[in-house]
């Protein structure tokens, strides 16, 4: 029988087509393969004000004095501070610095004895972020790291106008915190975030946490302001000295995002 020869050339086209069907190495052309990317690198910085309000007590030496300072206190006897954050990232990984630095010079009475001091602290948070949920308007991060407090102190005590004490003392800790941070856009340019965490566990402080909540809104692609209210909180005594005091107010600040 005699083999009609579009019939073999019909055959050839079927066989040759049989590789790209069956899964082998020959490229599809309706599926690529993916093609690698490059790590997503990302940073931000941010300059901001604080007007902090100082509720507790430090210790020096054994003696104790009362540091209730209303944030108008604070101005008239703040010598100077400085403070901002930088992050950077990669993908879903971020390395947070966010960094406080004040000197400020208070006093107090309680009963008969008149209570000046004069604190320099400097307080550092510096956490690993990862991220957990970014769908579109909403980011869930959760993170863990140190939070670094370096104090130091001088307390001159007189009863009625007569000195009784004067005492000075440094001390800087570390202490261990874990915590999570949100934001939802509310709108093209409106956007609320909060911020929390606990730490401490005994390592250095007793205790120690932070919160924050605050509402922003976006000048253009890069850059954005916020407007919240921030307070930290720290339990610590080591050695005649102590330092159980909340640090909060109202906090402005200036974000730019690359």
């Amino acid at each position: 029988m005699k083999t009609n020869p579009k019939t073999l050339a019909a055959a050839a086209i079927l066989l040759s087509a049989i590789p790209a069907t069956a899964g082998t190495t020959v490229p599809s052309l309706t599926n690529p393969e993916p093609v690698a990317t490059a790590p997503a690198w990302h940073w931000r910085a941010a300059i901001y004000g604080w007007a902090t309000a100082l509720d507790g007590d430090v210790t020096i030496r054994g003696r104790n004095a009362g540091v209730d300072v209303g944030f108008d206190d604070v101005l008239d006897n703040l010598d100077w501070a400085v403070m901002g954050a930088v992050e950077i990232g990669c993908d879903k990984w971020s390395f947070l610095a966010d960094l406080f630095y004040a000197e400020l010079s208070a006093s107090t009475v309680k009963g008969p004895d008149y209570f000046s001091s004069q604190l320099s602290q400097f307080i550092g948070n510096f956490v690993v972020a990862y991220n957990v949920v970014d769908s579109g308007p909403t980011r869930f991060d959760v993170y863990a790291g140190v939070r670094v407090n370096s104090l130091d102190a001088d307390l001159d005590i007189s009863r009625l106008g007569v000195p009784t004490f004067s005492g000075s003392q440094s001390k800087t800790w570390v202490d261990p915190i874990i915590g999570v941070r949100f934001q939802r856009d509310l709108s093209e340019k409106f956007f609320f975030r909060a911020v929390g965490d606990i730490g401490g566990f005994g390592v250095s402080s007793d205790f120690t946490w932070q919160a924050l909540a605050a509402f922003g809104y976006r000048l253009c692609d890069n850059a954005s302001v916020a407007l919240g209210y921030r307070g930290i909180g720290t339990d610590y005594s080591s050695g005649g000295f102590g330092y159980d005091v909340i640090s909060h107010g109202v906090l402005l600040g200036l974000e730019c995002t690359f």
